[in-house]
Protein backbone atom coordinates (compact mmCIF):
# COMPACT_ATOMS: atom_id res chain seq x y z
CA UNK A 1 0.00 0.00 0.00
CA UNK A 2 1.23 3.08 -0.89
CA UNK A 3 0.52 6.41 2.01
CA UNK A 4 2.42 9.35 0.72
CA UNK A 5 5.12 10.16 -2.06
CA UNK A 6 8.38 7.81 -0.64
CA UNK A 7 6.69 5.46 1.66
CA UNK A 8 5.88 1.72 0.62
CA UNK A 9 5.10 -1.03 3.35
CA UNK A 10 4.31 -4.77 3.01
CA UNK A 11 3.32 -5.31 6.68
CA UNK A 12 4.06 -9.45 6.83
CA UNK A 13 2.85 -9.49 10.74
CA UNK A 14 0.58 -7.97 13.41
CA UNK A 15 3.81 -7.00 14.67
CA UNK A 16 4.85 -5.04 11.27
CA UNK A 17 1.41 -3.57 11.38
CA UNK A 18 1.50 -2.10 14.64
CA UNK A 19 5.27 -0.78 13.90
CA UNK A 20 4.01 1.01 10.84
CA UNK A 21 1.03 2.35 12.79
CA UNK A 22 3.69 3.70 15.45
CA UNK A 23 5.75 5.30 12.24
CA UNK A 24 2.11 6.58 10.48
CA UNK A 25 1.85 8.70 13.68
CA UNK A 26 4.76 10.44 12.61
CA UNK A 27 4.70 11.04 9.18
CA UNK A 28 0.91 12.84 9.27
CA UNK A 29 0.65 15.30 6.70
CA UNK A 30 -1.22 18.46 6.35
CA UNK A 31 -2.91 19.44 3.39
CA UNK A 32 -0.25 22.64 2.92
CA UNK A 33 2.48 20.08 3.88
CA UNK A 34 1.43 17.44 0.92
CA UNK A 35 1.70 20.65 -1.62
CA UNK A 36 5.15 21.49 -0.40
CA UNK A 37 6.75 17.68 -0.76
CA UNK A 38 4.74 17.45 -4.38
CA UNK A 39 7.00 20.91 -5.49
CA UNK A 40 10.00 19.10 -3.48
CA UNK A 41 9.60 15.73 -5.28
CA UNK A 42 9.23 18.31 -8.86
CA UNK A 43 12.32 19.95 -8.00
CA UNK A 44 14.63 17.10 -7.06
CA UNK A 45 13.38 15.54 -9.98
CA UNK A 46 14.27 18.38 -12.72
CA UNK A 47 17.78 18.44 -10.95
CA UNK A 48 18.00 14.77 -11.36
CA UNK A 49 17.51 15.06 -15.01
CA UNK A 50 21.10 16.49 -15.09
CA UNK A 51 22.98 13.31 -13.88
CA UNK A 52 24.39 14.49 -10.85
CA UNK A 53 23.86 10.72 -9.70
CA UNK A 54 22.96 7.61 -10.16
CA UNK A 55 20.94 7.55 -7.13
CA UNK A 56 19.45 10.17 -4.13
CA UNK A 57 17.27 9.62 -1.06
CA UNK A 58 16.06 12.53 0.92
CA UNK A 59 14.56 12.94 4.18
CA UNK A 60 12.88 15.79 6.23
CA UNK A 61 12.05 16.72 9.66
CA UNK A 62 10.31 19.24 11.22
CA UNK A 63 8.99 19.63 14.52
CA UNK A 64 8.24 16.04 16.14
CA UNK A 65 7.39 14.39 12.75
CA UNK A 66 9.14 13.04 9.51
CA UNK A 67 7.26 15.43 6.72
CA UNK A 68 8.97 13.82 3.57
CA UNK A 69 11.00 10.10 2.69
CA UNK A 70 11.76 9.29 -0.64
CA UNK A 71 14.45 7.75 -2.69
CA UNK A 72 15.56 8.93 -6.81
CA UNK A 73 17.16 6.99 -9.39
CA UNK A 74 18.90 3.45 -8.75
CA UNK A 75 21.15 2.11 -5.84
CA UNK A 76 22.96 -0.14 -8.52
CA UNK A 77 23.48 1.04 -12.12
CA UNK A 78 23.98 -2.66 -13.10
CA UNK A 79 21.14 -4.13 -11.49
CA UNK A 80 18.72 -1.00 -12.13
CA UNK A 81 17.83 -1.10 -8.27
CA UNK A 82 15.92 1.67 -7.42
CA UNK A 83 16.51 4.06 -4.23
CA UNK A 84 14.37 4.03 -1.42
CA UNK A 85 14.09 5.66 2.02
CA UNK A 86 14.91 2.04 3.15
CA UNK A 87 17.88 2.15 0.90
CA UNK A 88 21.35 1.38 2.92
CA UNK A 89 24.14 4.15 2.53
CA UNK A 90 27.92 4.04 3.92
CA UNK A 91 28.05 7.67 5.66
CA UNK A 92 31.53 8.19 5.86
CA UNK A 93 32.16 10.52 8.52
CA UNK A 94 28.53 11.36 9.57
CA UNK A 95 29.67 8.62 12.19
CA UNK A 96 31.17 11.65 14.19
CA UNK A 97 27.88 12.31 15.39
CA UNK A 98 27.19 9.02 16.67
CA UNK A 99 30.75 8.05 18.43
CA UNK A 100 30.66 11.39 19.95
CA UNK A 101 26.95 11.33 21.60
CA UNK A 102 28.10 7.97 22.98
CA UNK A 103 31.26 9.38 24.49
CA UNK A 104 28.80 12.44 25.94
CA UNK A 105 26.18 9.97 27.29
CA UNK A 106 29.52 7.52 28.86
CA UNK A 107 30.40 10.91 30.37
CA UNK A 108 27.04 11.38 31.92
CA UNK A 109 27.69 8.13 33.24
CA UNK A 110 30.48 8.86 34.78
CA UNK A 111 32.09 5.66 33.03
CA UNK A 112 34.39 7.49 31.01
CA UNK A 113 34.66 11.23 31.78
CA UNK A 114 35.92 13.44 29.07
CA UNK A 115 37.69 15.64 30.76
CA UNK A 116 40.60 12.52 31.91
CA UNK A 117 43.57 12.21 29.61
CA UNK A 118 42.83 9.48 27.11
CA UNK A 119 45.71 7.59 28.62
CA UNK A 120 44.32 6.89 32.22
CA UNK A 121 42.24 4.37 30.24
CA UNK A 122 45.19 2.97 28.13
CA UNK A 123 47.61 1.98 30.95
CA UNK A 124 51.04 1.64 29.78
CA UNK A 125 51.13 3.72 26.68
CA UNK A 126 52.98 6.59 25.97
CA UNK A 127 54.36 8.64 22.88
CA UNK A 128 57.82 7.81 21.58
CA UNK A 129 57.93 11.45 19.88
CA UNK A 130 58.02 14.99 21.64
CA UNK A 131 54.14 14.37 22.68
CA UNK A 132 55.37 12.42 25.38
CA UNK A 133 54.67 14.46 28.19
CA UNK A 134 50.98 15.47 26.54
CA UNK A 135 48.11 15.62 27.93
CA UNK A 136 45.23 15.02 25.91
CA UNK A 137 41.60 14.06 27.08
CA UNK A 138 39.30 12.34 25.33
CA UNK A 139 37.85 15.77 24.53
CA UNK A 140 40.75 16.80 22.81
CA UNK A 141 40.17 13.84 21.05
CA UNK A 142 36.52 14.55 19.73
CA UNK A 143 36.94 17.78 19.41
CA UNK A 144 40.26 17.55 17.29
CA UNK A 145 42.14 19.68 19.26
CA UNK A 146 44.36 16.72 20.60
CA UNK A 147 47.31 18.23 18.60
CA UNK A 148 48.41 15.32 17.44
CA UNK A 149 49.90 14.88 13.37
CA UNK A 150 47.57 13.09 11.30
CA UNK A 151 49.02 9.43 11.18
CA UNK A 152 48.72 8.69 7.35
CA UNK A 153 49.60 4.71 8.46
CA UNK A 154 46.59 4.70 10.71
CA UNK A 155 44.13 6.17 8.27
CA UNK A 156 45.46 4.13 5.60
CA UNK A 157 45.13 0.77 7.19
CA UNK A 158 41.48 1.88 9.51
CA UNK A 159 39.78 3.83 5.79
CA UNK A 160 40.57 1.32 3.30
CA UNK A 161 42.80 -2.24 4.13
CA UNK A 162 41.65 -3.46 6.95
CA UNK A 163 44.39 -4.42 8.09
CA UNK A 164 44.82 -3.95 11.46
CA UNK A 165 44.56 -4.92 15.06
CA UNK A 166 44.02 -2.40 17.64
CA UNK A 167 47.36 -3.06 19.28
CA UNK A 168 48.94 -2.65 16.02
CA UNK A 169 47.56 1.01 15.93
CA UNK A 170 48.48 2.10 19.11
CA UNK A 171 52.23 1.26 18.33
CA UNK A 172 51.75 3.63 15.33
CA UNK A 173 50.23 6.08 17.16
CA UNK A 174 53.05 5.96 19.64
CA UNK A 175 55.50 7.30 16.55
CA UNK A 176 53.02 10.35 15.78
CA UNK A 177 54.55 13.98 15.72
CA UNK A 178 52.84 16.96 17.02
CA UNK A 179 50.46 18.58 14.47
CA UNK A 180 51.87 22.07 13.09
CA UNK A 181 48.59 23.77 14.13
CA UNK A 182 49.34 22.98 17.92
CA UNK A 183 46.34 22.37 19.75
CA UNK A 184 43.77 24.37 17.68
CA UNK A 185 41.06 22.78 16.09
CA UNK A 186 42.17 20.84 12.87
CA UNK A 187 39.77 18.25 11.48
CA UNK A 188 40.96 14.41 11.23
CA UNK A 189 39.75 10.58 11.79
CA UNK A 190 42.60 10.31 13.67
CA UNK A 191 41.17 11.57 17.43
CA UNK A 192 37.57 9.51 16.77
CA UNK A 193 39.80 6.27 15.43
CA UNK A 194 42.12 6.49 19.40
CA UNK A 195 38.74 7.03 21.21
CA UNK A 196 37.16 3.42 19.60
CA UNK A 197 40.38 2.37 20.96
CA UNK A 198 39.79 3.42 23.85
CA UNK A 199 36.28 1.95 23.99
CA UNK A 200 37.69 -1.80 23.02
CA UNK A 201 40.08 -1.80 25.64
CA UNK A 202 38.67 -0.29 28.08
CA UNK A 203 35.07 -1.44 27.80
CA UNK A 204 36.14 -4.41 26.75
CA UNK A 205 32.77 -4.48 24.20
CA UNK A 206 33.78 -2.42 21.62
CA UNK A 207 33.09 0.76 19.96
CA UNK A 208 30.64 -0.82 17.46
CA UNK A 209 28.60 -2.52 20.19
CA UNK A 210 28.61 0.50 22.61
CA UNK A 211 26.78 2.53 19.62
CA UNK A 212 24.13 -0.44 18.81
CA UNK A 213 23.54 -0.52 22.65
CA UNK A 214 23.81 3.74 23.72
CA UNK A 215 22.04 4.74 20.53
CA UNK A 216 20.57 2.39 18.17
CA UNK A 217 19.08 0.02 19.65
CA UNK A 218 17.27 2.61 22.10
CA UNK A 219 16.05 4.72 19.46
CA UNK A 220 14.97 1.72 17.28
CA UNK A 221 17.92 2.67 14.61
CA UNK A 222 17.28 -0.84 12.95
CA UNK A 223 18.85 -0.70 9.92
CA UNK A 224 22.12 1.13 11.16
CA UNK A 225 25.14 -1.25 11.38
CA UNK A 226 28.90 -1.04 10.74
CA UNK A 227 28.43 -3.73 8.96
CA UNK A 228 26.48 -5.78 6.18
CA UNK A 229 24.91 -8.63 6.69
CA UNK A 230 24.13 -10.98 3.61
CA UNK A 231 20.29 -9.61 3.92
CA UNK A 232 21.19 -6.46 3.13
CA UNK A 233 23.00 -6.96 -0.20
CA UNK A 234 19.86 -6.56 -2.26
CA UNK A 235 19.27 -3.08 -0.33
CA UNK A 236 22.60 -1.77 -0.77
CA UNK A 237 23.43 1.33 -2.59
CA UNK A 238 26.50 0.73 -4.48
CA UNK A 239 29.32 3.19 -5.19
CA UNK A 240 29.76 5.00 -8.75
CA UNK A 241 32.08 7.38 -10.39
CA UNK A 242 30.78 10.25 -13.02
CA UNK A 243 32.62 9.58 -16.26
CA UNK A 244 31.96 11.29 -19.78
CA UNK A 245 29.30 9.27 -21.15
CA UNK A 246 27.50 8.30 -17.46
CA UNK A 247 28.71 6.13 -14.11
CA UNK A 248 30.61 3.48 -13.91
CA UNK A 249 30.07 0.87 -10.68
CA UNK A 250 33.25 1.31 -8.41
CA UNK A 251 34.30 -1.89 -6.65
CA UNK A 252 32.06 -1.51 -2.64
CA UNK A 253 35.49 -0.49 -0.61
CA UNK A 254 34.25 -1.03 3.01
CA UNK A 255 33.18 -4.19 5.02
CA UNK A 256 33.68 -4.59 9.08
CA UNK A 257 36.98 -4.92 9.31
CA UNK A 258 37.66 -1.48 7.71
CA UNK A 259 34.79 0.34 9.77
CA UNK A 260 36.19 2.84 12.15
CA UNK A 261 34.76 5.10 14.71
CA UNK A 262 35.45 7.98 12.78
CA UNK A 263 33.43 6.41 9.82
CA UNK A 264 32.33 3.18 10.17
CA UNK A 265 28.21 2.58 9.65
CA UNK A 266 25.81 1.76 7.04
CA UNK A 267 22.02 3.24 7.48
CA UNK A 268 18.91 4.65 5.47
CA UNK A 269 16.99 7.70 5.62
CA UNK A 270 14.83 6.65 7.91
CA UNK A 271 17.21 6.05 10.95
CA UNK A 272 19.13 9.36 10.18
CA UNK A 273 15.48 11.10 10.62
CA UNK A 274 14.82 9.33 14.01
CA UNK A 275 18.71 10.42 14.71
CA UNK A 276 17.63 14.07 13.26
CA UNK A 277 14.42 14.04 15.79
CA UNK A 278 15.52 13.15 18.74
CA UNK A 279 18.58 15.85 18.58
CA UNK A 280 15.59 18.67 17.35
CA UNK A 281 13.78 17.92 20.25
CA UNK A 282 16.33 17.55 23.15
CA UNK A 283 16.61 14.05 23.38
CA UNK A 284 12.38 13.17 23.25
CA UNK A 285 10.88 10.91 20.49
CA UNK A 286 6.92 9.81 19.98
CA UNK A 287 6.34 11.69 23.66
CA UNK A 288 9.27 9.92 25.14
CA UNK A 289 12.37 10.80 27.16
CA UNK A 290 15.04 8.30 24.83
CA UNK A 291 18.42 10.30 25.73
CA UNK A 292 18.76 12.86 28.95
CA UNK A 293 18.54 16.74 27.37
CA UNK A 294 21.71 17.62 29.53
CA UNK A 295 23.73 14.80 26.99
CA UNK A 296 21.85 16.36 23.39
CA UNK A 297 22.93 19.89 24.50
CA UNK A 298 26.42 19.06 25.58
CA UNK A 299 26.81 17.25 21.89
CA UNK A 300 25.38 21.11 20.65
CA UNK A 301 27.92 23.31 22.61
CA UNK A 302 30.25 25.55 21.26
CA UNK A 303 33.81 23.26 22.05
CA UNK A 304 36.03 24.21 19.79
CA UNK A 305 36.61 27.33 17.08
CA UNK A 306 36.59 27.13 13.13
CA UNK A 307 36.07 29.73 11.10
CA UNK A 308 35.67 28.50 7.29
CA UNK A 309 33.22 28.24 4.68
CA UNK A 310 32.13 24.63 3.34
CA UNK A 311 30.14 25.19 0.39
CA UNK A 312 26.96 28.20 1.26
CA UNK A 313 27.47 26.84 4.93
CA UNK A 314 29.78 29.07 7.34
CA UNK A 315 31.47 26.49 10.30
CA UNK A 316 32.21 29.02 12.95
CA UNK A 317 32.85 25.89 15.61
CA UNK A 318 32.63 22.53 16.71
CA UNK A 319 30.76 20.48 19.22
CA UNK A 320 30.70 17.01 20.06
CA UNK A 321 30.42 15.37 16.79
CA UNK A 322 28.93 18.31 14.98
CA UNK A 323 30.12 21.21 12.74
CA UNK A 324 28.28 24.24 14.47
CA UNK A 325 27.81 26.86 11.17
CA UNK A 326 24.90 28.87 9.51
CA UNK A 327 23.66 29.33 6.18
CA UNK A 328 22.00 32.44 5.36
CA UNK A 329 21.84 33.95 8.73
CA UNK A 330 20.40 30.49 10.72
CA UNK A 331 22.16 28.26 12.58
CA UNK A 332 22.68 25.02 11.31
CA UNK A 333 24.74 22.07 13.44
CA UNK A 334 25.55 19.53 10.73
CA UNK A 335 27.63 16.52 10.14
CA UNK A 336 28.22 15.50 6.63
CA UNK A 337 30.06 12.38 4.94
CA UNK A 338 32.07 11.46 2.17
CA UNK A 339 33.70 8.95 0.74
CA UNK A 340 34.55 6.74 -2.87
CA UNK A 341 31.34 6.67 -4.49
CA UNK A 342 29.31 8.20 -1.13
CA UNK A 343 28.18 11.36 -0.08
CA UNK A 344 25.66 12.06 3.20
CA UNK A 345 24.24 15.33 4.21
CA UNK A 346 23.05 15.13 7.54
CA UNK A 347 21.62 18.46 9.18
CA UNK A 348 19.14 20.77 11.54
CA UNK A 349 18.30 24.36 11.89
CA UNK A 350 17.46 23.88 15.81
CA UNK A 351 15.58 27.33 16.03
CA UNK A 352 13.01 26.45 12.94
CA UNK A 353 13.38 22.40 14.30
CA UNK A 354 13.67 21.20 10.53
CA UNK A 355 16.15 18.41 9.56
CA UNK A 356 17.17 17.16 6.79
CA UNK A 357 18.93 14.22 5.34
CA UNK A 358 20.65 13.76 1.90
CA UNK A 359 22.15 10.50 1.08
CA UNK A 360 23.86 10.16 -3.04
CA UNK A 361 26.39 7.31 -4.50
CA UNK A 362 28.40 9.51 -6.45
CA UNK A 363 31.12 11.35 -4.85
CA UNK A 364 32.42 14.42 -7.82
CA UNK A 365 29.32 15.79 -8.52
CA UNK A 366 27.01 13.86 -6.11
CA UNK A 367 28.96 15.37 -3.38
CA UNK A 368 27.67 19.13 -4.49
CA UNK A 369 24.06 17.77 -5.49
CA UNK A 370 23.50 17.11 -1.88
CA UNK A 371 24.43 20.10 -0.43
CA UNK A 372 22.47 21.99 -3.00
CA UNK A 373 19.42 19.86 -2.70
CA UNK A 374 19.40 20.30 1.85
CA UNK A 375 19.87 24.16 0.58
CA UNK A 376 16.26 24.04 -1.71
CA UNK A 377 14.67 22.11 0.82
CA UNK A 378 15.28 24.59 3.89
CA UNK A 379 15.26 27.72 1.33
CA UNK A 380 11.55 26.20 0.69
CA UNK A 381 10.21 25.17 4.32
CA UNK A 382 11.25 29.02 5.33
CA UNK A 383 9.32 30.01 2.64
CA UNK A 384 12.28 32.24 1.00
CA UNK A 385 11.38 34.97 -1.43
CA UNK A 386 12.81 34.59 -4.84
CA UNK A 387 13.49 30.68 -4.70
CA UNK A 388 12.01 29.72 -8.13
CA UNK A 389 14.28 32.28 -10.17
CA UNK A 390 17.52 31.19 -7.36
CA UNK A 391 16.92 27.52 -8.70
CA UNK A 392 16.32 28.00 -12.13
CA UNK A 393 19.59 29.86 -12.21
CA UNK A 394 21.16 27.69 -10.50
CA UNK A 395 20.37 24.47 -12.24
CA UNK A 396 21.34 25.78 -15.39
CA UNK A 397 24.77 26.62 -13.62
CA UNK A 398 25.07 22.82 -12.52
CA UNK A 399 24.05 21.47 -15.91
CA UNK A 400 27.18 23.34 -17.45
CA UNK A 401 29.36 22.60 -14.59
CA UNK A 402 28.45 19.44 -14.81
CA UNK A 403 29.19 19.55 -19.06
CA UNK A 404 32.78 20.81 -17.71
CA UNK A 405 33.42 18.31 -15.37
CA UNK A 406 32.59 14.97 -17.39
CA UNK A 407 34.73 16.92 -20.24
CA UNK A 408 37.95 17.49 -17.79
CA UNK A 409 37.44 13.41 -16.27
CA UNK A 410 37.09 12.62 -20.25
CA UNK A 411 40.45 14.53 -21.20
CA UNK A 412 42.41 13.30 -18.13
CA UNK A 413 41.22 9.90 -19.26
CA UNK A 414 42.72 10.15 -23.23
CA UNK A 415 45.83 11.87 -21.55
CA UNK A 416 46.46 9.00 -19.14
CA UNK A 417 45.69 6.54 -22.15
CA UNK A 418 48.18 8.55 -24.48
CA UNK A 419 51.19 7.94 -21.97
CA UNK A 420 53.48 5.28 -23.11
CA UNK A 421 53.37 1.63 -21.88
CA UNK A 422 56.45 0.44 -22.61
CA UNK A 423 57.76 -0.26 -19.02
CA UNK A 424 61.37 -1.21 -19.03
CA UNK A 425 61.30 -4.46 -17.85
CA UNK A 426 58.08 -7.14 -18.64
CA UNK A 427 55.62 -7.18 -16.49
CA UNK A 428 55.99 -9.97 -14.55
CA UNK A 429 59.20 -8.70 -13.16
CA UNK A 430 56.25 -5.98 -11.56
CA UNK A 431 54.37 -8.38 -10.16
CA UNK A 432 54.84 -9.89 -6.24
CA UNK A 433 54.64 -9.75 -2.68
CA UNK A 434 56.03 -6.02 -0.96
CA UNK A 435 55.96 -5.15 2.27
CA UNK A 436 56.71 -1.91 4.44
CA UNK A 437 56.27 -2.49 8.38
CA UNK A 438 53.83 0.82 8.79
CA UNK A 439 51.75 0.03 5.98
CA UNK A 440 51.66 -3.42 5.01
CA UNK A 441 51.63 -5.51 2.51
CA UNK A 442 50.64 -5.00 -1.60
CA UNK A 443 50.57 -7.58 -3.64
CA UNK A 444 51.13 -7.01 -7.37
CA UNK A 445 49.41 -9.48 -10.22
CA UNK A 446 48.86 -10.23 -13.70
CA UNK A 447 45.21 -9.90 -14.88
CA UNK A 448 44.57 -10.38 -18.46
CA UNK A 449 48.00 -8.71 -19.45
CA UNK A 450 47.42 -6.15 -16.98
CA UNK A 451 48.69 -4.93 -13.71
CA UNK A 452 46.44 -5.19 -10.54
CA UNK A 453 47.37 -4.19 -7.04
CA UNK A 454 45.60 -5.55 -3.99
CA UNK A 455 46.10 -4.14 -0.25
CA UNK A 456 43.93 -6.08 2.27
CA UNK A 457 40.21 -4.55 1.21
CA UNK A 458 41.74 -2.09 -0.86
CA UNK A 459 42.41 -2.98 -4.60
CA UNK A 460 43.06 -1.04 -8.09
CA UNK A 461 44.32 -1.84 -11.29
CA UNK A 462 47.27 -0.04 -12.38
CA UNK A 463 48.28 2.41 -14.88
CA UNK A 464 51.87 3.49 -16.23
CA UNK A 465 52.53 6.96 -15.40
CA UNK A 466 56.00 7.83 -16.29
CA UNK A 467 57.01 4.58 -17.90
CA UNK A 468 60.85 6.22 -18.12
CA UNK A 469 61.08 6.51 -14.13
CA UNK A 470 59.34 3.35 -13.72
CA UNK A 471 56.05 5.30 -12.02
CA UNK A 472 52.70 3.66 -12.18
CA UNK A 473 49.25 5.22 -11.55
CA UNK A 474 46.73 3.51 -8.86
CA UNK A 475 43.76 4.64 -6.62
CA UNK A 476 43.45 3.20 -3.71
CA UNK A 477 42.10 6.05 -2.08
CA UNK A 478 39.72 7.57 -4.39
CA UNK A 479 42.49 9.33 -5.91
CA UNK A 480 45.52 8.28 -8.59
CA UNK A 481 48.53 7.67 -6.64
CA UNK A 482 52.22 7.20 -7.76
CA UNK A 483 54.19 4.38 -7.03
CA UNK A 484 57.75 4.17 -7.96
CA UNK A 485 59.67 1.08 -8.90
CA UNK A 486 63.59 0.83 -8.06
CA UNK A 487 65.16 -2.39 -10.02
CA UNK A 488 68.68 -3.76 -9.33
CA UNK A 489 70.37 -6.54 -11.47
CA UNK A 490 67.28 -6.27 -13.85
CA UNK A 491 64.75 -7.35 -10.95
CA UNK A 492 62.52 -5.11 -9.11
CA UNK A 493 63.91 -4.75 -5.77
CA UNK A 494 61.14 -2.32 -3.81
CA UNK A 495 58.77 0.59 -4.51
CA UNK A 496 58.16 3.96 -3.22
CA UNK A 497 54.32 4.79 -2.12
CA UNK A 498 53.83 8.01 -0.23
CA UNK A 499 57.57 8.03 0.65
CA UNK A 500 57.35 5.01 2.05
CA UNK A 501 59.72 2.28 0.71
CA UNK A 502 57.73 -1.35 0.08
CA UNK A 503 60.89 -4.31 0.01
CA UNK A 504 59.98 -6.85 -2.18
CA UNK A 505 59.52 -10.35 -0.32
CA UNK A 506 58.43 -13.33 -3.14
Amino acid sequence: MKLISGYNFRPTSILGSIAILILLSSISLTRAQETENKNLTEFIERAFELGLSPGMAVGVVKDNKIVYAKGFGVADITTKGKVTPETLFYIASTTKSFTAFAAALLDDEGVLKLDNSFTDYLPGFKFNSSLKDSVITLRDLLTHTHGIKDNFPIGLRTSYTGEFTDDLLLDLLKESEPSENGRSFDYSNLGYIIYGIVLDKYLKTGWKKILEQKIFTPLEMNNTRAYIKDSDKENLAMPHFVNPEGFIKLNYGKSADNMHAAGGHITNVYDLCRWLLVHINNGRLNGKQIFPENVVKETHRLQAIQDRNFADFHRYGWGLGWDLGTYEGDTLIHRFGSFTGFRSHVSFMPSHKIGVVVLVNEGTLGFYLADFIAEYIYDTMLNKPGIEEKYDSSLKMFEQQAIKVRKHIGDDIAKRMSRSQDLPFPLVEYTGEYVNPELGRMILTLQDQKLHIQMGLAESKVEVYNAENNQLRVEFTGRGEIIKFLFKDNRAEKFVYHGYDFEKVR
